[in-house]
């Protein structure tokens, strides 16, 4: 069985390391505290986030998606003892940022702010 050791894979020039940008990797992701006033805990590829209102956030990128038909995936959860999930939903709505809406579970679903609210976007980039 072989085996390949490496620190850096640099690219064609030598100058710098290689970029998932073709591959399967995600194009942007966000960890952020939405509630309150938000604020990032870490990011790939985002430039802002904006609150739009309760449960409600905008996530701007840093680089355009190559179209609106990436994909993305949302969770959020209220911390404390209990962890209590919170439905989230991200919308491929613009190359440039997509909508994030946070729900209480239960039969209204009504919107919610999360202490831990996260997504990731999988596409191309422009």
């Amino acid at each position: 069985m072989s085996e390949i050791r490496v620190t850096t894979i640099s690219d064609t020039a030598g100058t710098g390391p290689v970029t998932l940008t073709k591959q399967e990797a995600a194009k942007a992701w966000i960890n952020f505290n939405g509630t309150g006033t938000i604020a990032t805990r870490d990011s790939l590829n985002v430039s802002s986030i904006t609150d739009r209102g309760t449960g409600k956030f905008t996530i701007t990128f840093a680089t355009a998606m190559g179209n609106t038909n990436y994909n993305s995936v949302a969770s959020a959860t209220v911390g404390g003892a209990d962890n209590y999930n919170r439905m989230a939903g991200a919308a491929s709505n613009s190359t440039n940022f997509s909508y994030l809406n946070t729900f209480a579970q239960g039969t209204n679903s009504e919107l919610y702010d999360a202490d831990y609210t996260s997504a990731t976007f999988h596409g191309d980039l422009a």
